[in-house]
Formats: structure tokens, C-alpha cells, sequence
């Protein structure tokens, strides 16, 4: 062992992995040394407050803000979205139906329409029931 202990070794010294010769050279230099025992009685009130520690993960715990998210912006958000689309279909459909476009062009472009809208519709079905039957929708990370 040096002349002058470490902090290394004051950290093997509390957690008892120094040998018994380095161990007895350093109990001789504390009984010599009053900073020596001061850092080693810091070292062992750290030791004591850390051994009250839990090192267990906190339980993610709900957030009264996500509460009133859920329950105000959300709705809202999808009464907004609902309205709007709604709108904008309806004025689209009058467009449409006003024109002055070859009725097989009208017909084609319907057809196109309803198609993706029935895709559209088929996918989010899938993946609502999808998301119902799964096991692992509440694990949080």
C-alpha cells in the first residue's frame, strides 16, 4: 500500500475487500491521520444512507394532466376533426354533383372514391380489433 490511502482504498477498506495486511497498514495510518478518520466517517455515512436506498424502479404513476387531456382535448379534438371532414365531404359532394363533367368521368372518380374510402374503413376496423385483443397494450416501458 502507498504512503498516503486513497479513496480506493477507504471504499475497500468499509466494504471489506482489502487483505488483512493492507487492512492492518491502514488502521495504523488512521490512527495517525484525524483527516483520514474524517473522510472515512463521511465515507461510512454515505454507505448508511445508501443502503436505505430502494433502487427499484418507480411505478409510473397517472398524471392528473393526462386525466384532463383524455377528457377535454380529445373530444374535442375529434368533434373538431369529425365537423370539419364532414364539411369539407359535403362541399367536395356538392362540387361534384354541380359540374359540368362527363357523367363517366363522375362515375369513375366515385368508384375510385368509394374504394378508398371502404379500404380506408376496412384497415381501421383491422386494426381497432387488432388492438383490443392485444396483450401487451398496457406494459409501460
Amino acid at each position: 500500500m502507498p504512503d498516503r490511502a486513497s479513496h480506493e482504498d477507504l471504499m475497500r477498506y468499509l466494504d471489506g475487500e482489502m487483505p488483512l495486511q493492507e487492512r492492518s497498514a491502514l488502521e495504523l495510518e488512521l490512527g495517525r491521520s484525524t483527516e483520514l478518520q474524517r473522510e472515512l466517517a463521511i465515507y461510512q455515512a454515505m454507505q448508511s444512507d445508501f443502503r436505505e436506498l430502494s433502487f427499484a424502479p418507480i411505478p409510473p404513476s397517472k398524471s392528473v394532466w393526462g386525466q384532463v387531456n383524455r377528457r377535454v382535448t380529445r373530444p374535442l379534438g375529434w368533434i373538431f376533426l369529425v365537423g370539419g371532414a364532414a364539411l369539407w365531404i359535403g362541399f367536395g359532394a356538392y362540387v361534384f354533383a354541380v359540374s359540368s363533367v362527363n357523367p363517366w368521368e363522375r362515375l369513375a372518380v366515385a368508384a375510385i372514391v368509394i374504394g378508398l374510402l371502404l379500404l380506408l374503413a376496412s384497415v381501421i376496423v383491422d386494426r381497432y380489433r387488432e388492438w383490443l385483443a392485444d396483450p401487451y397494450r398496457d406494459i409501460q416501458r
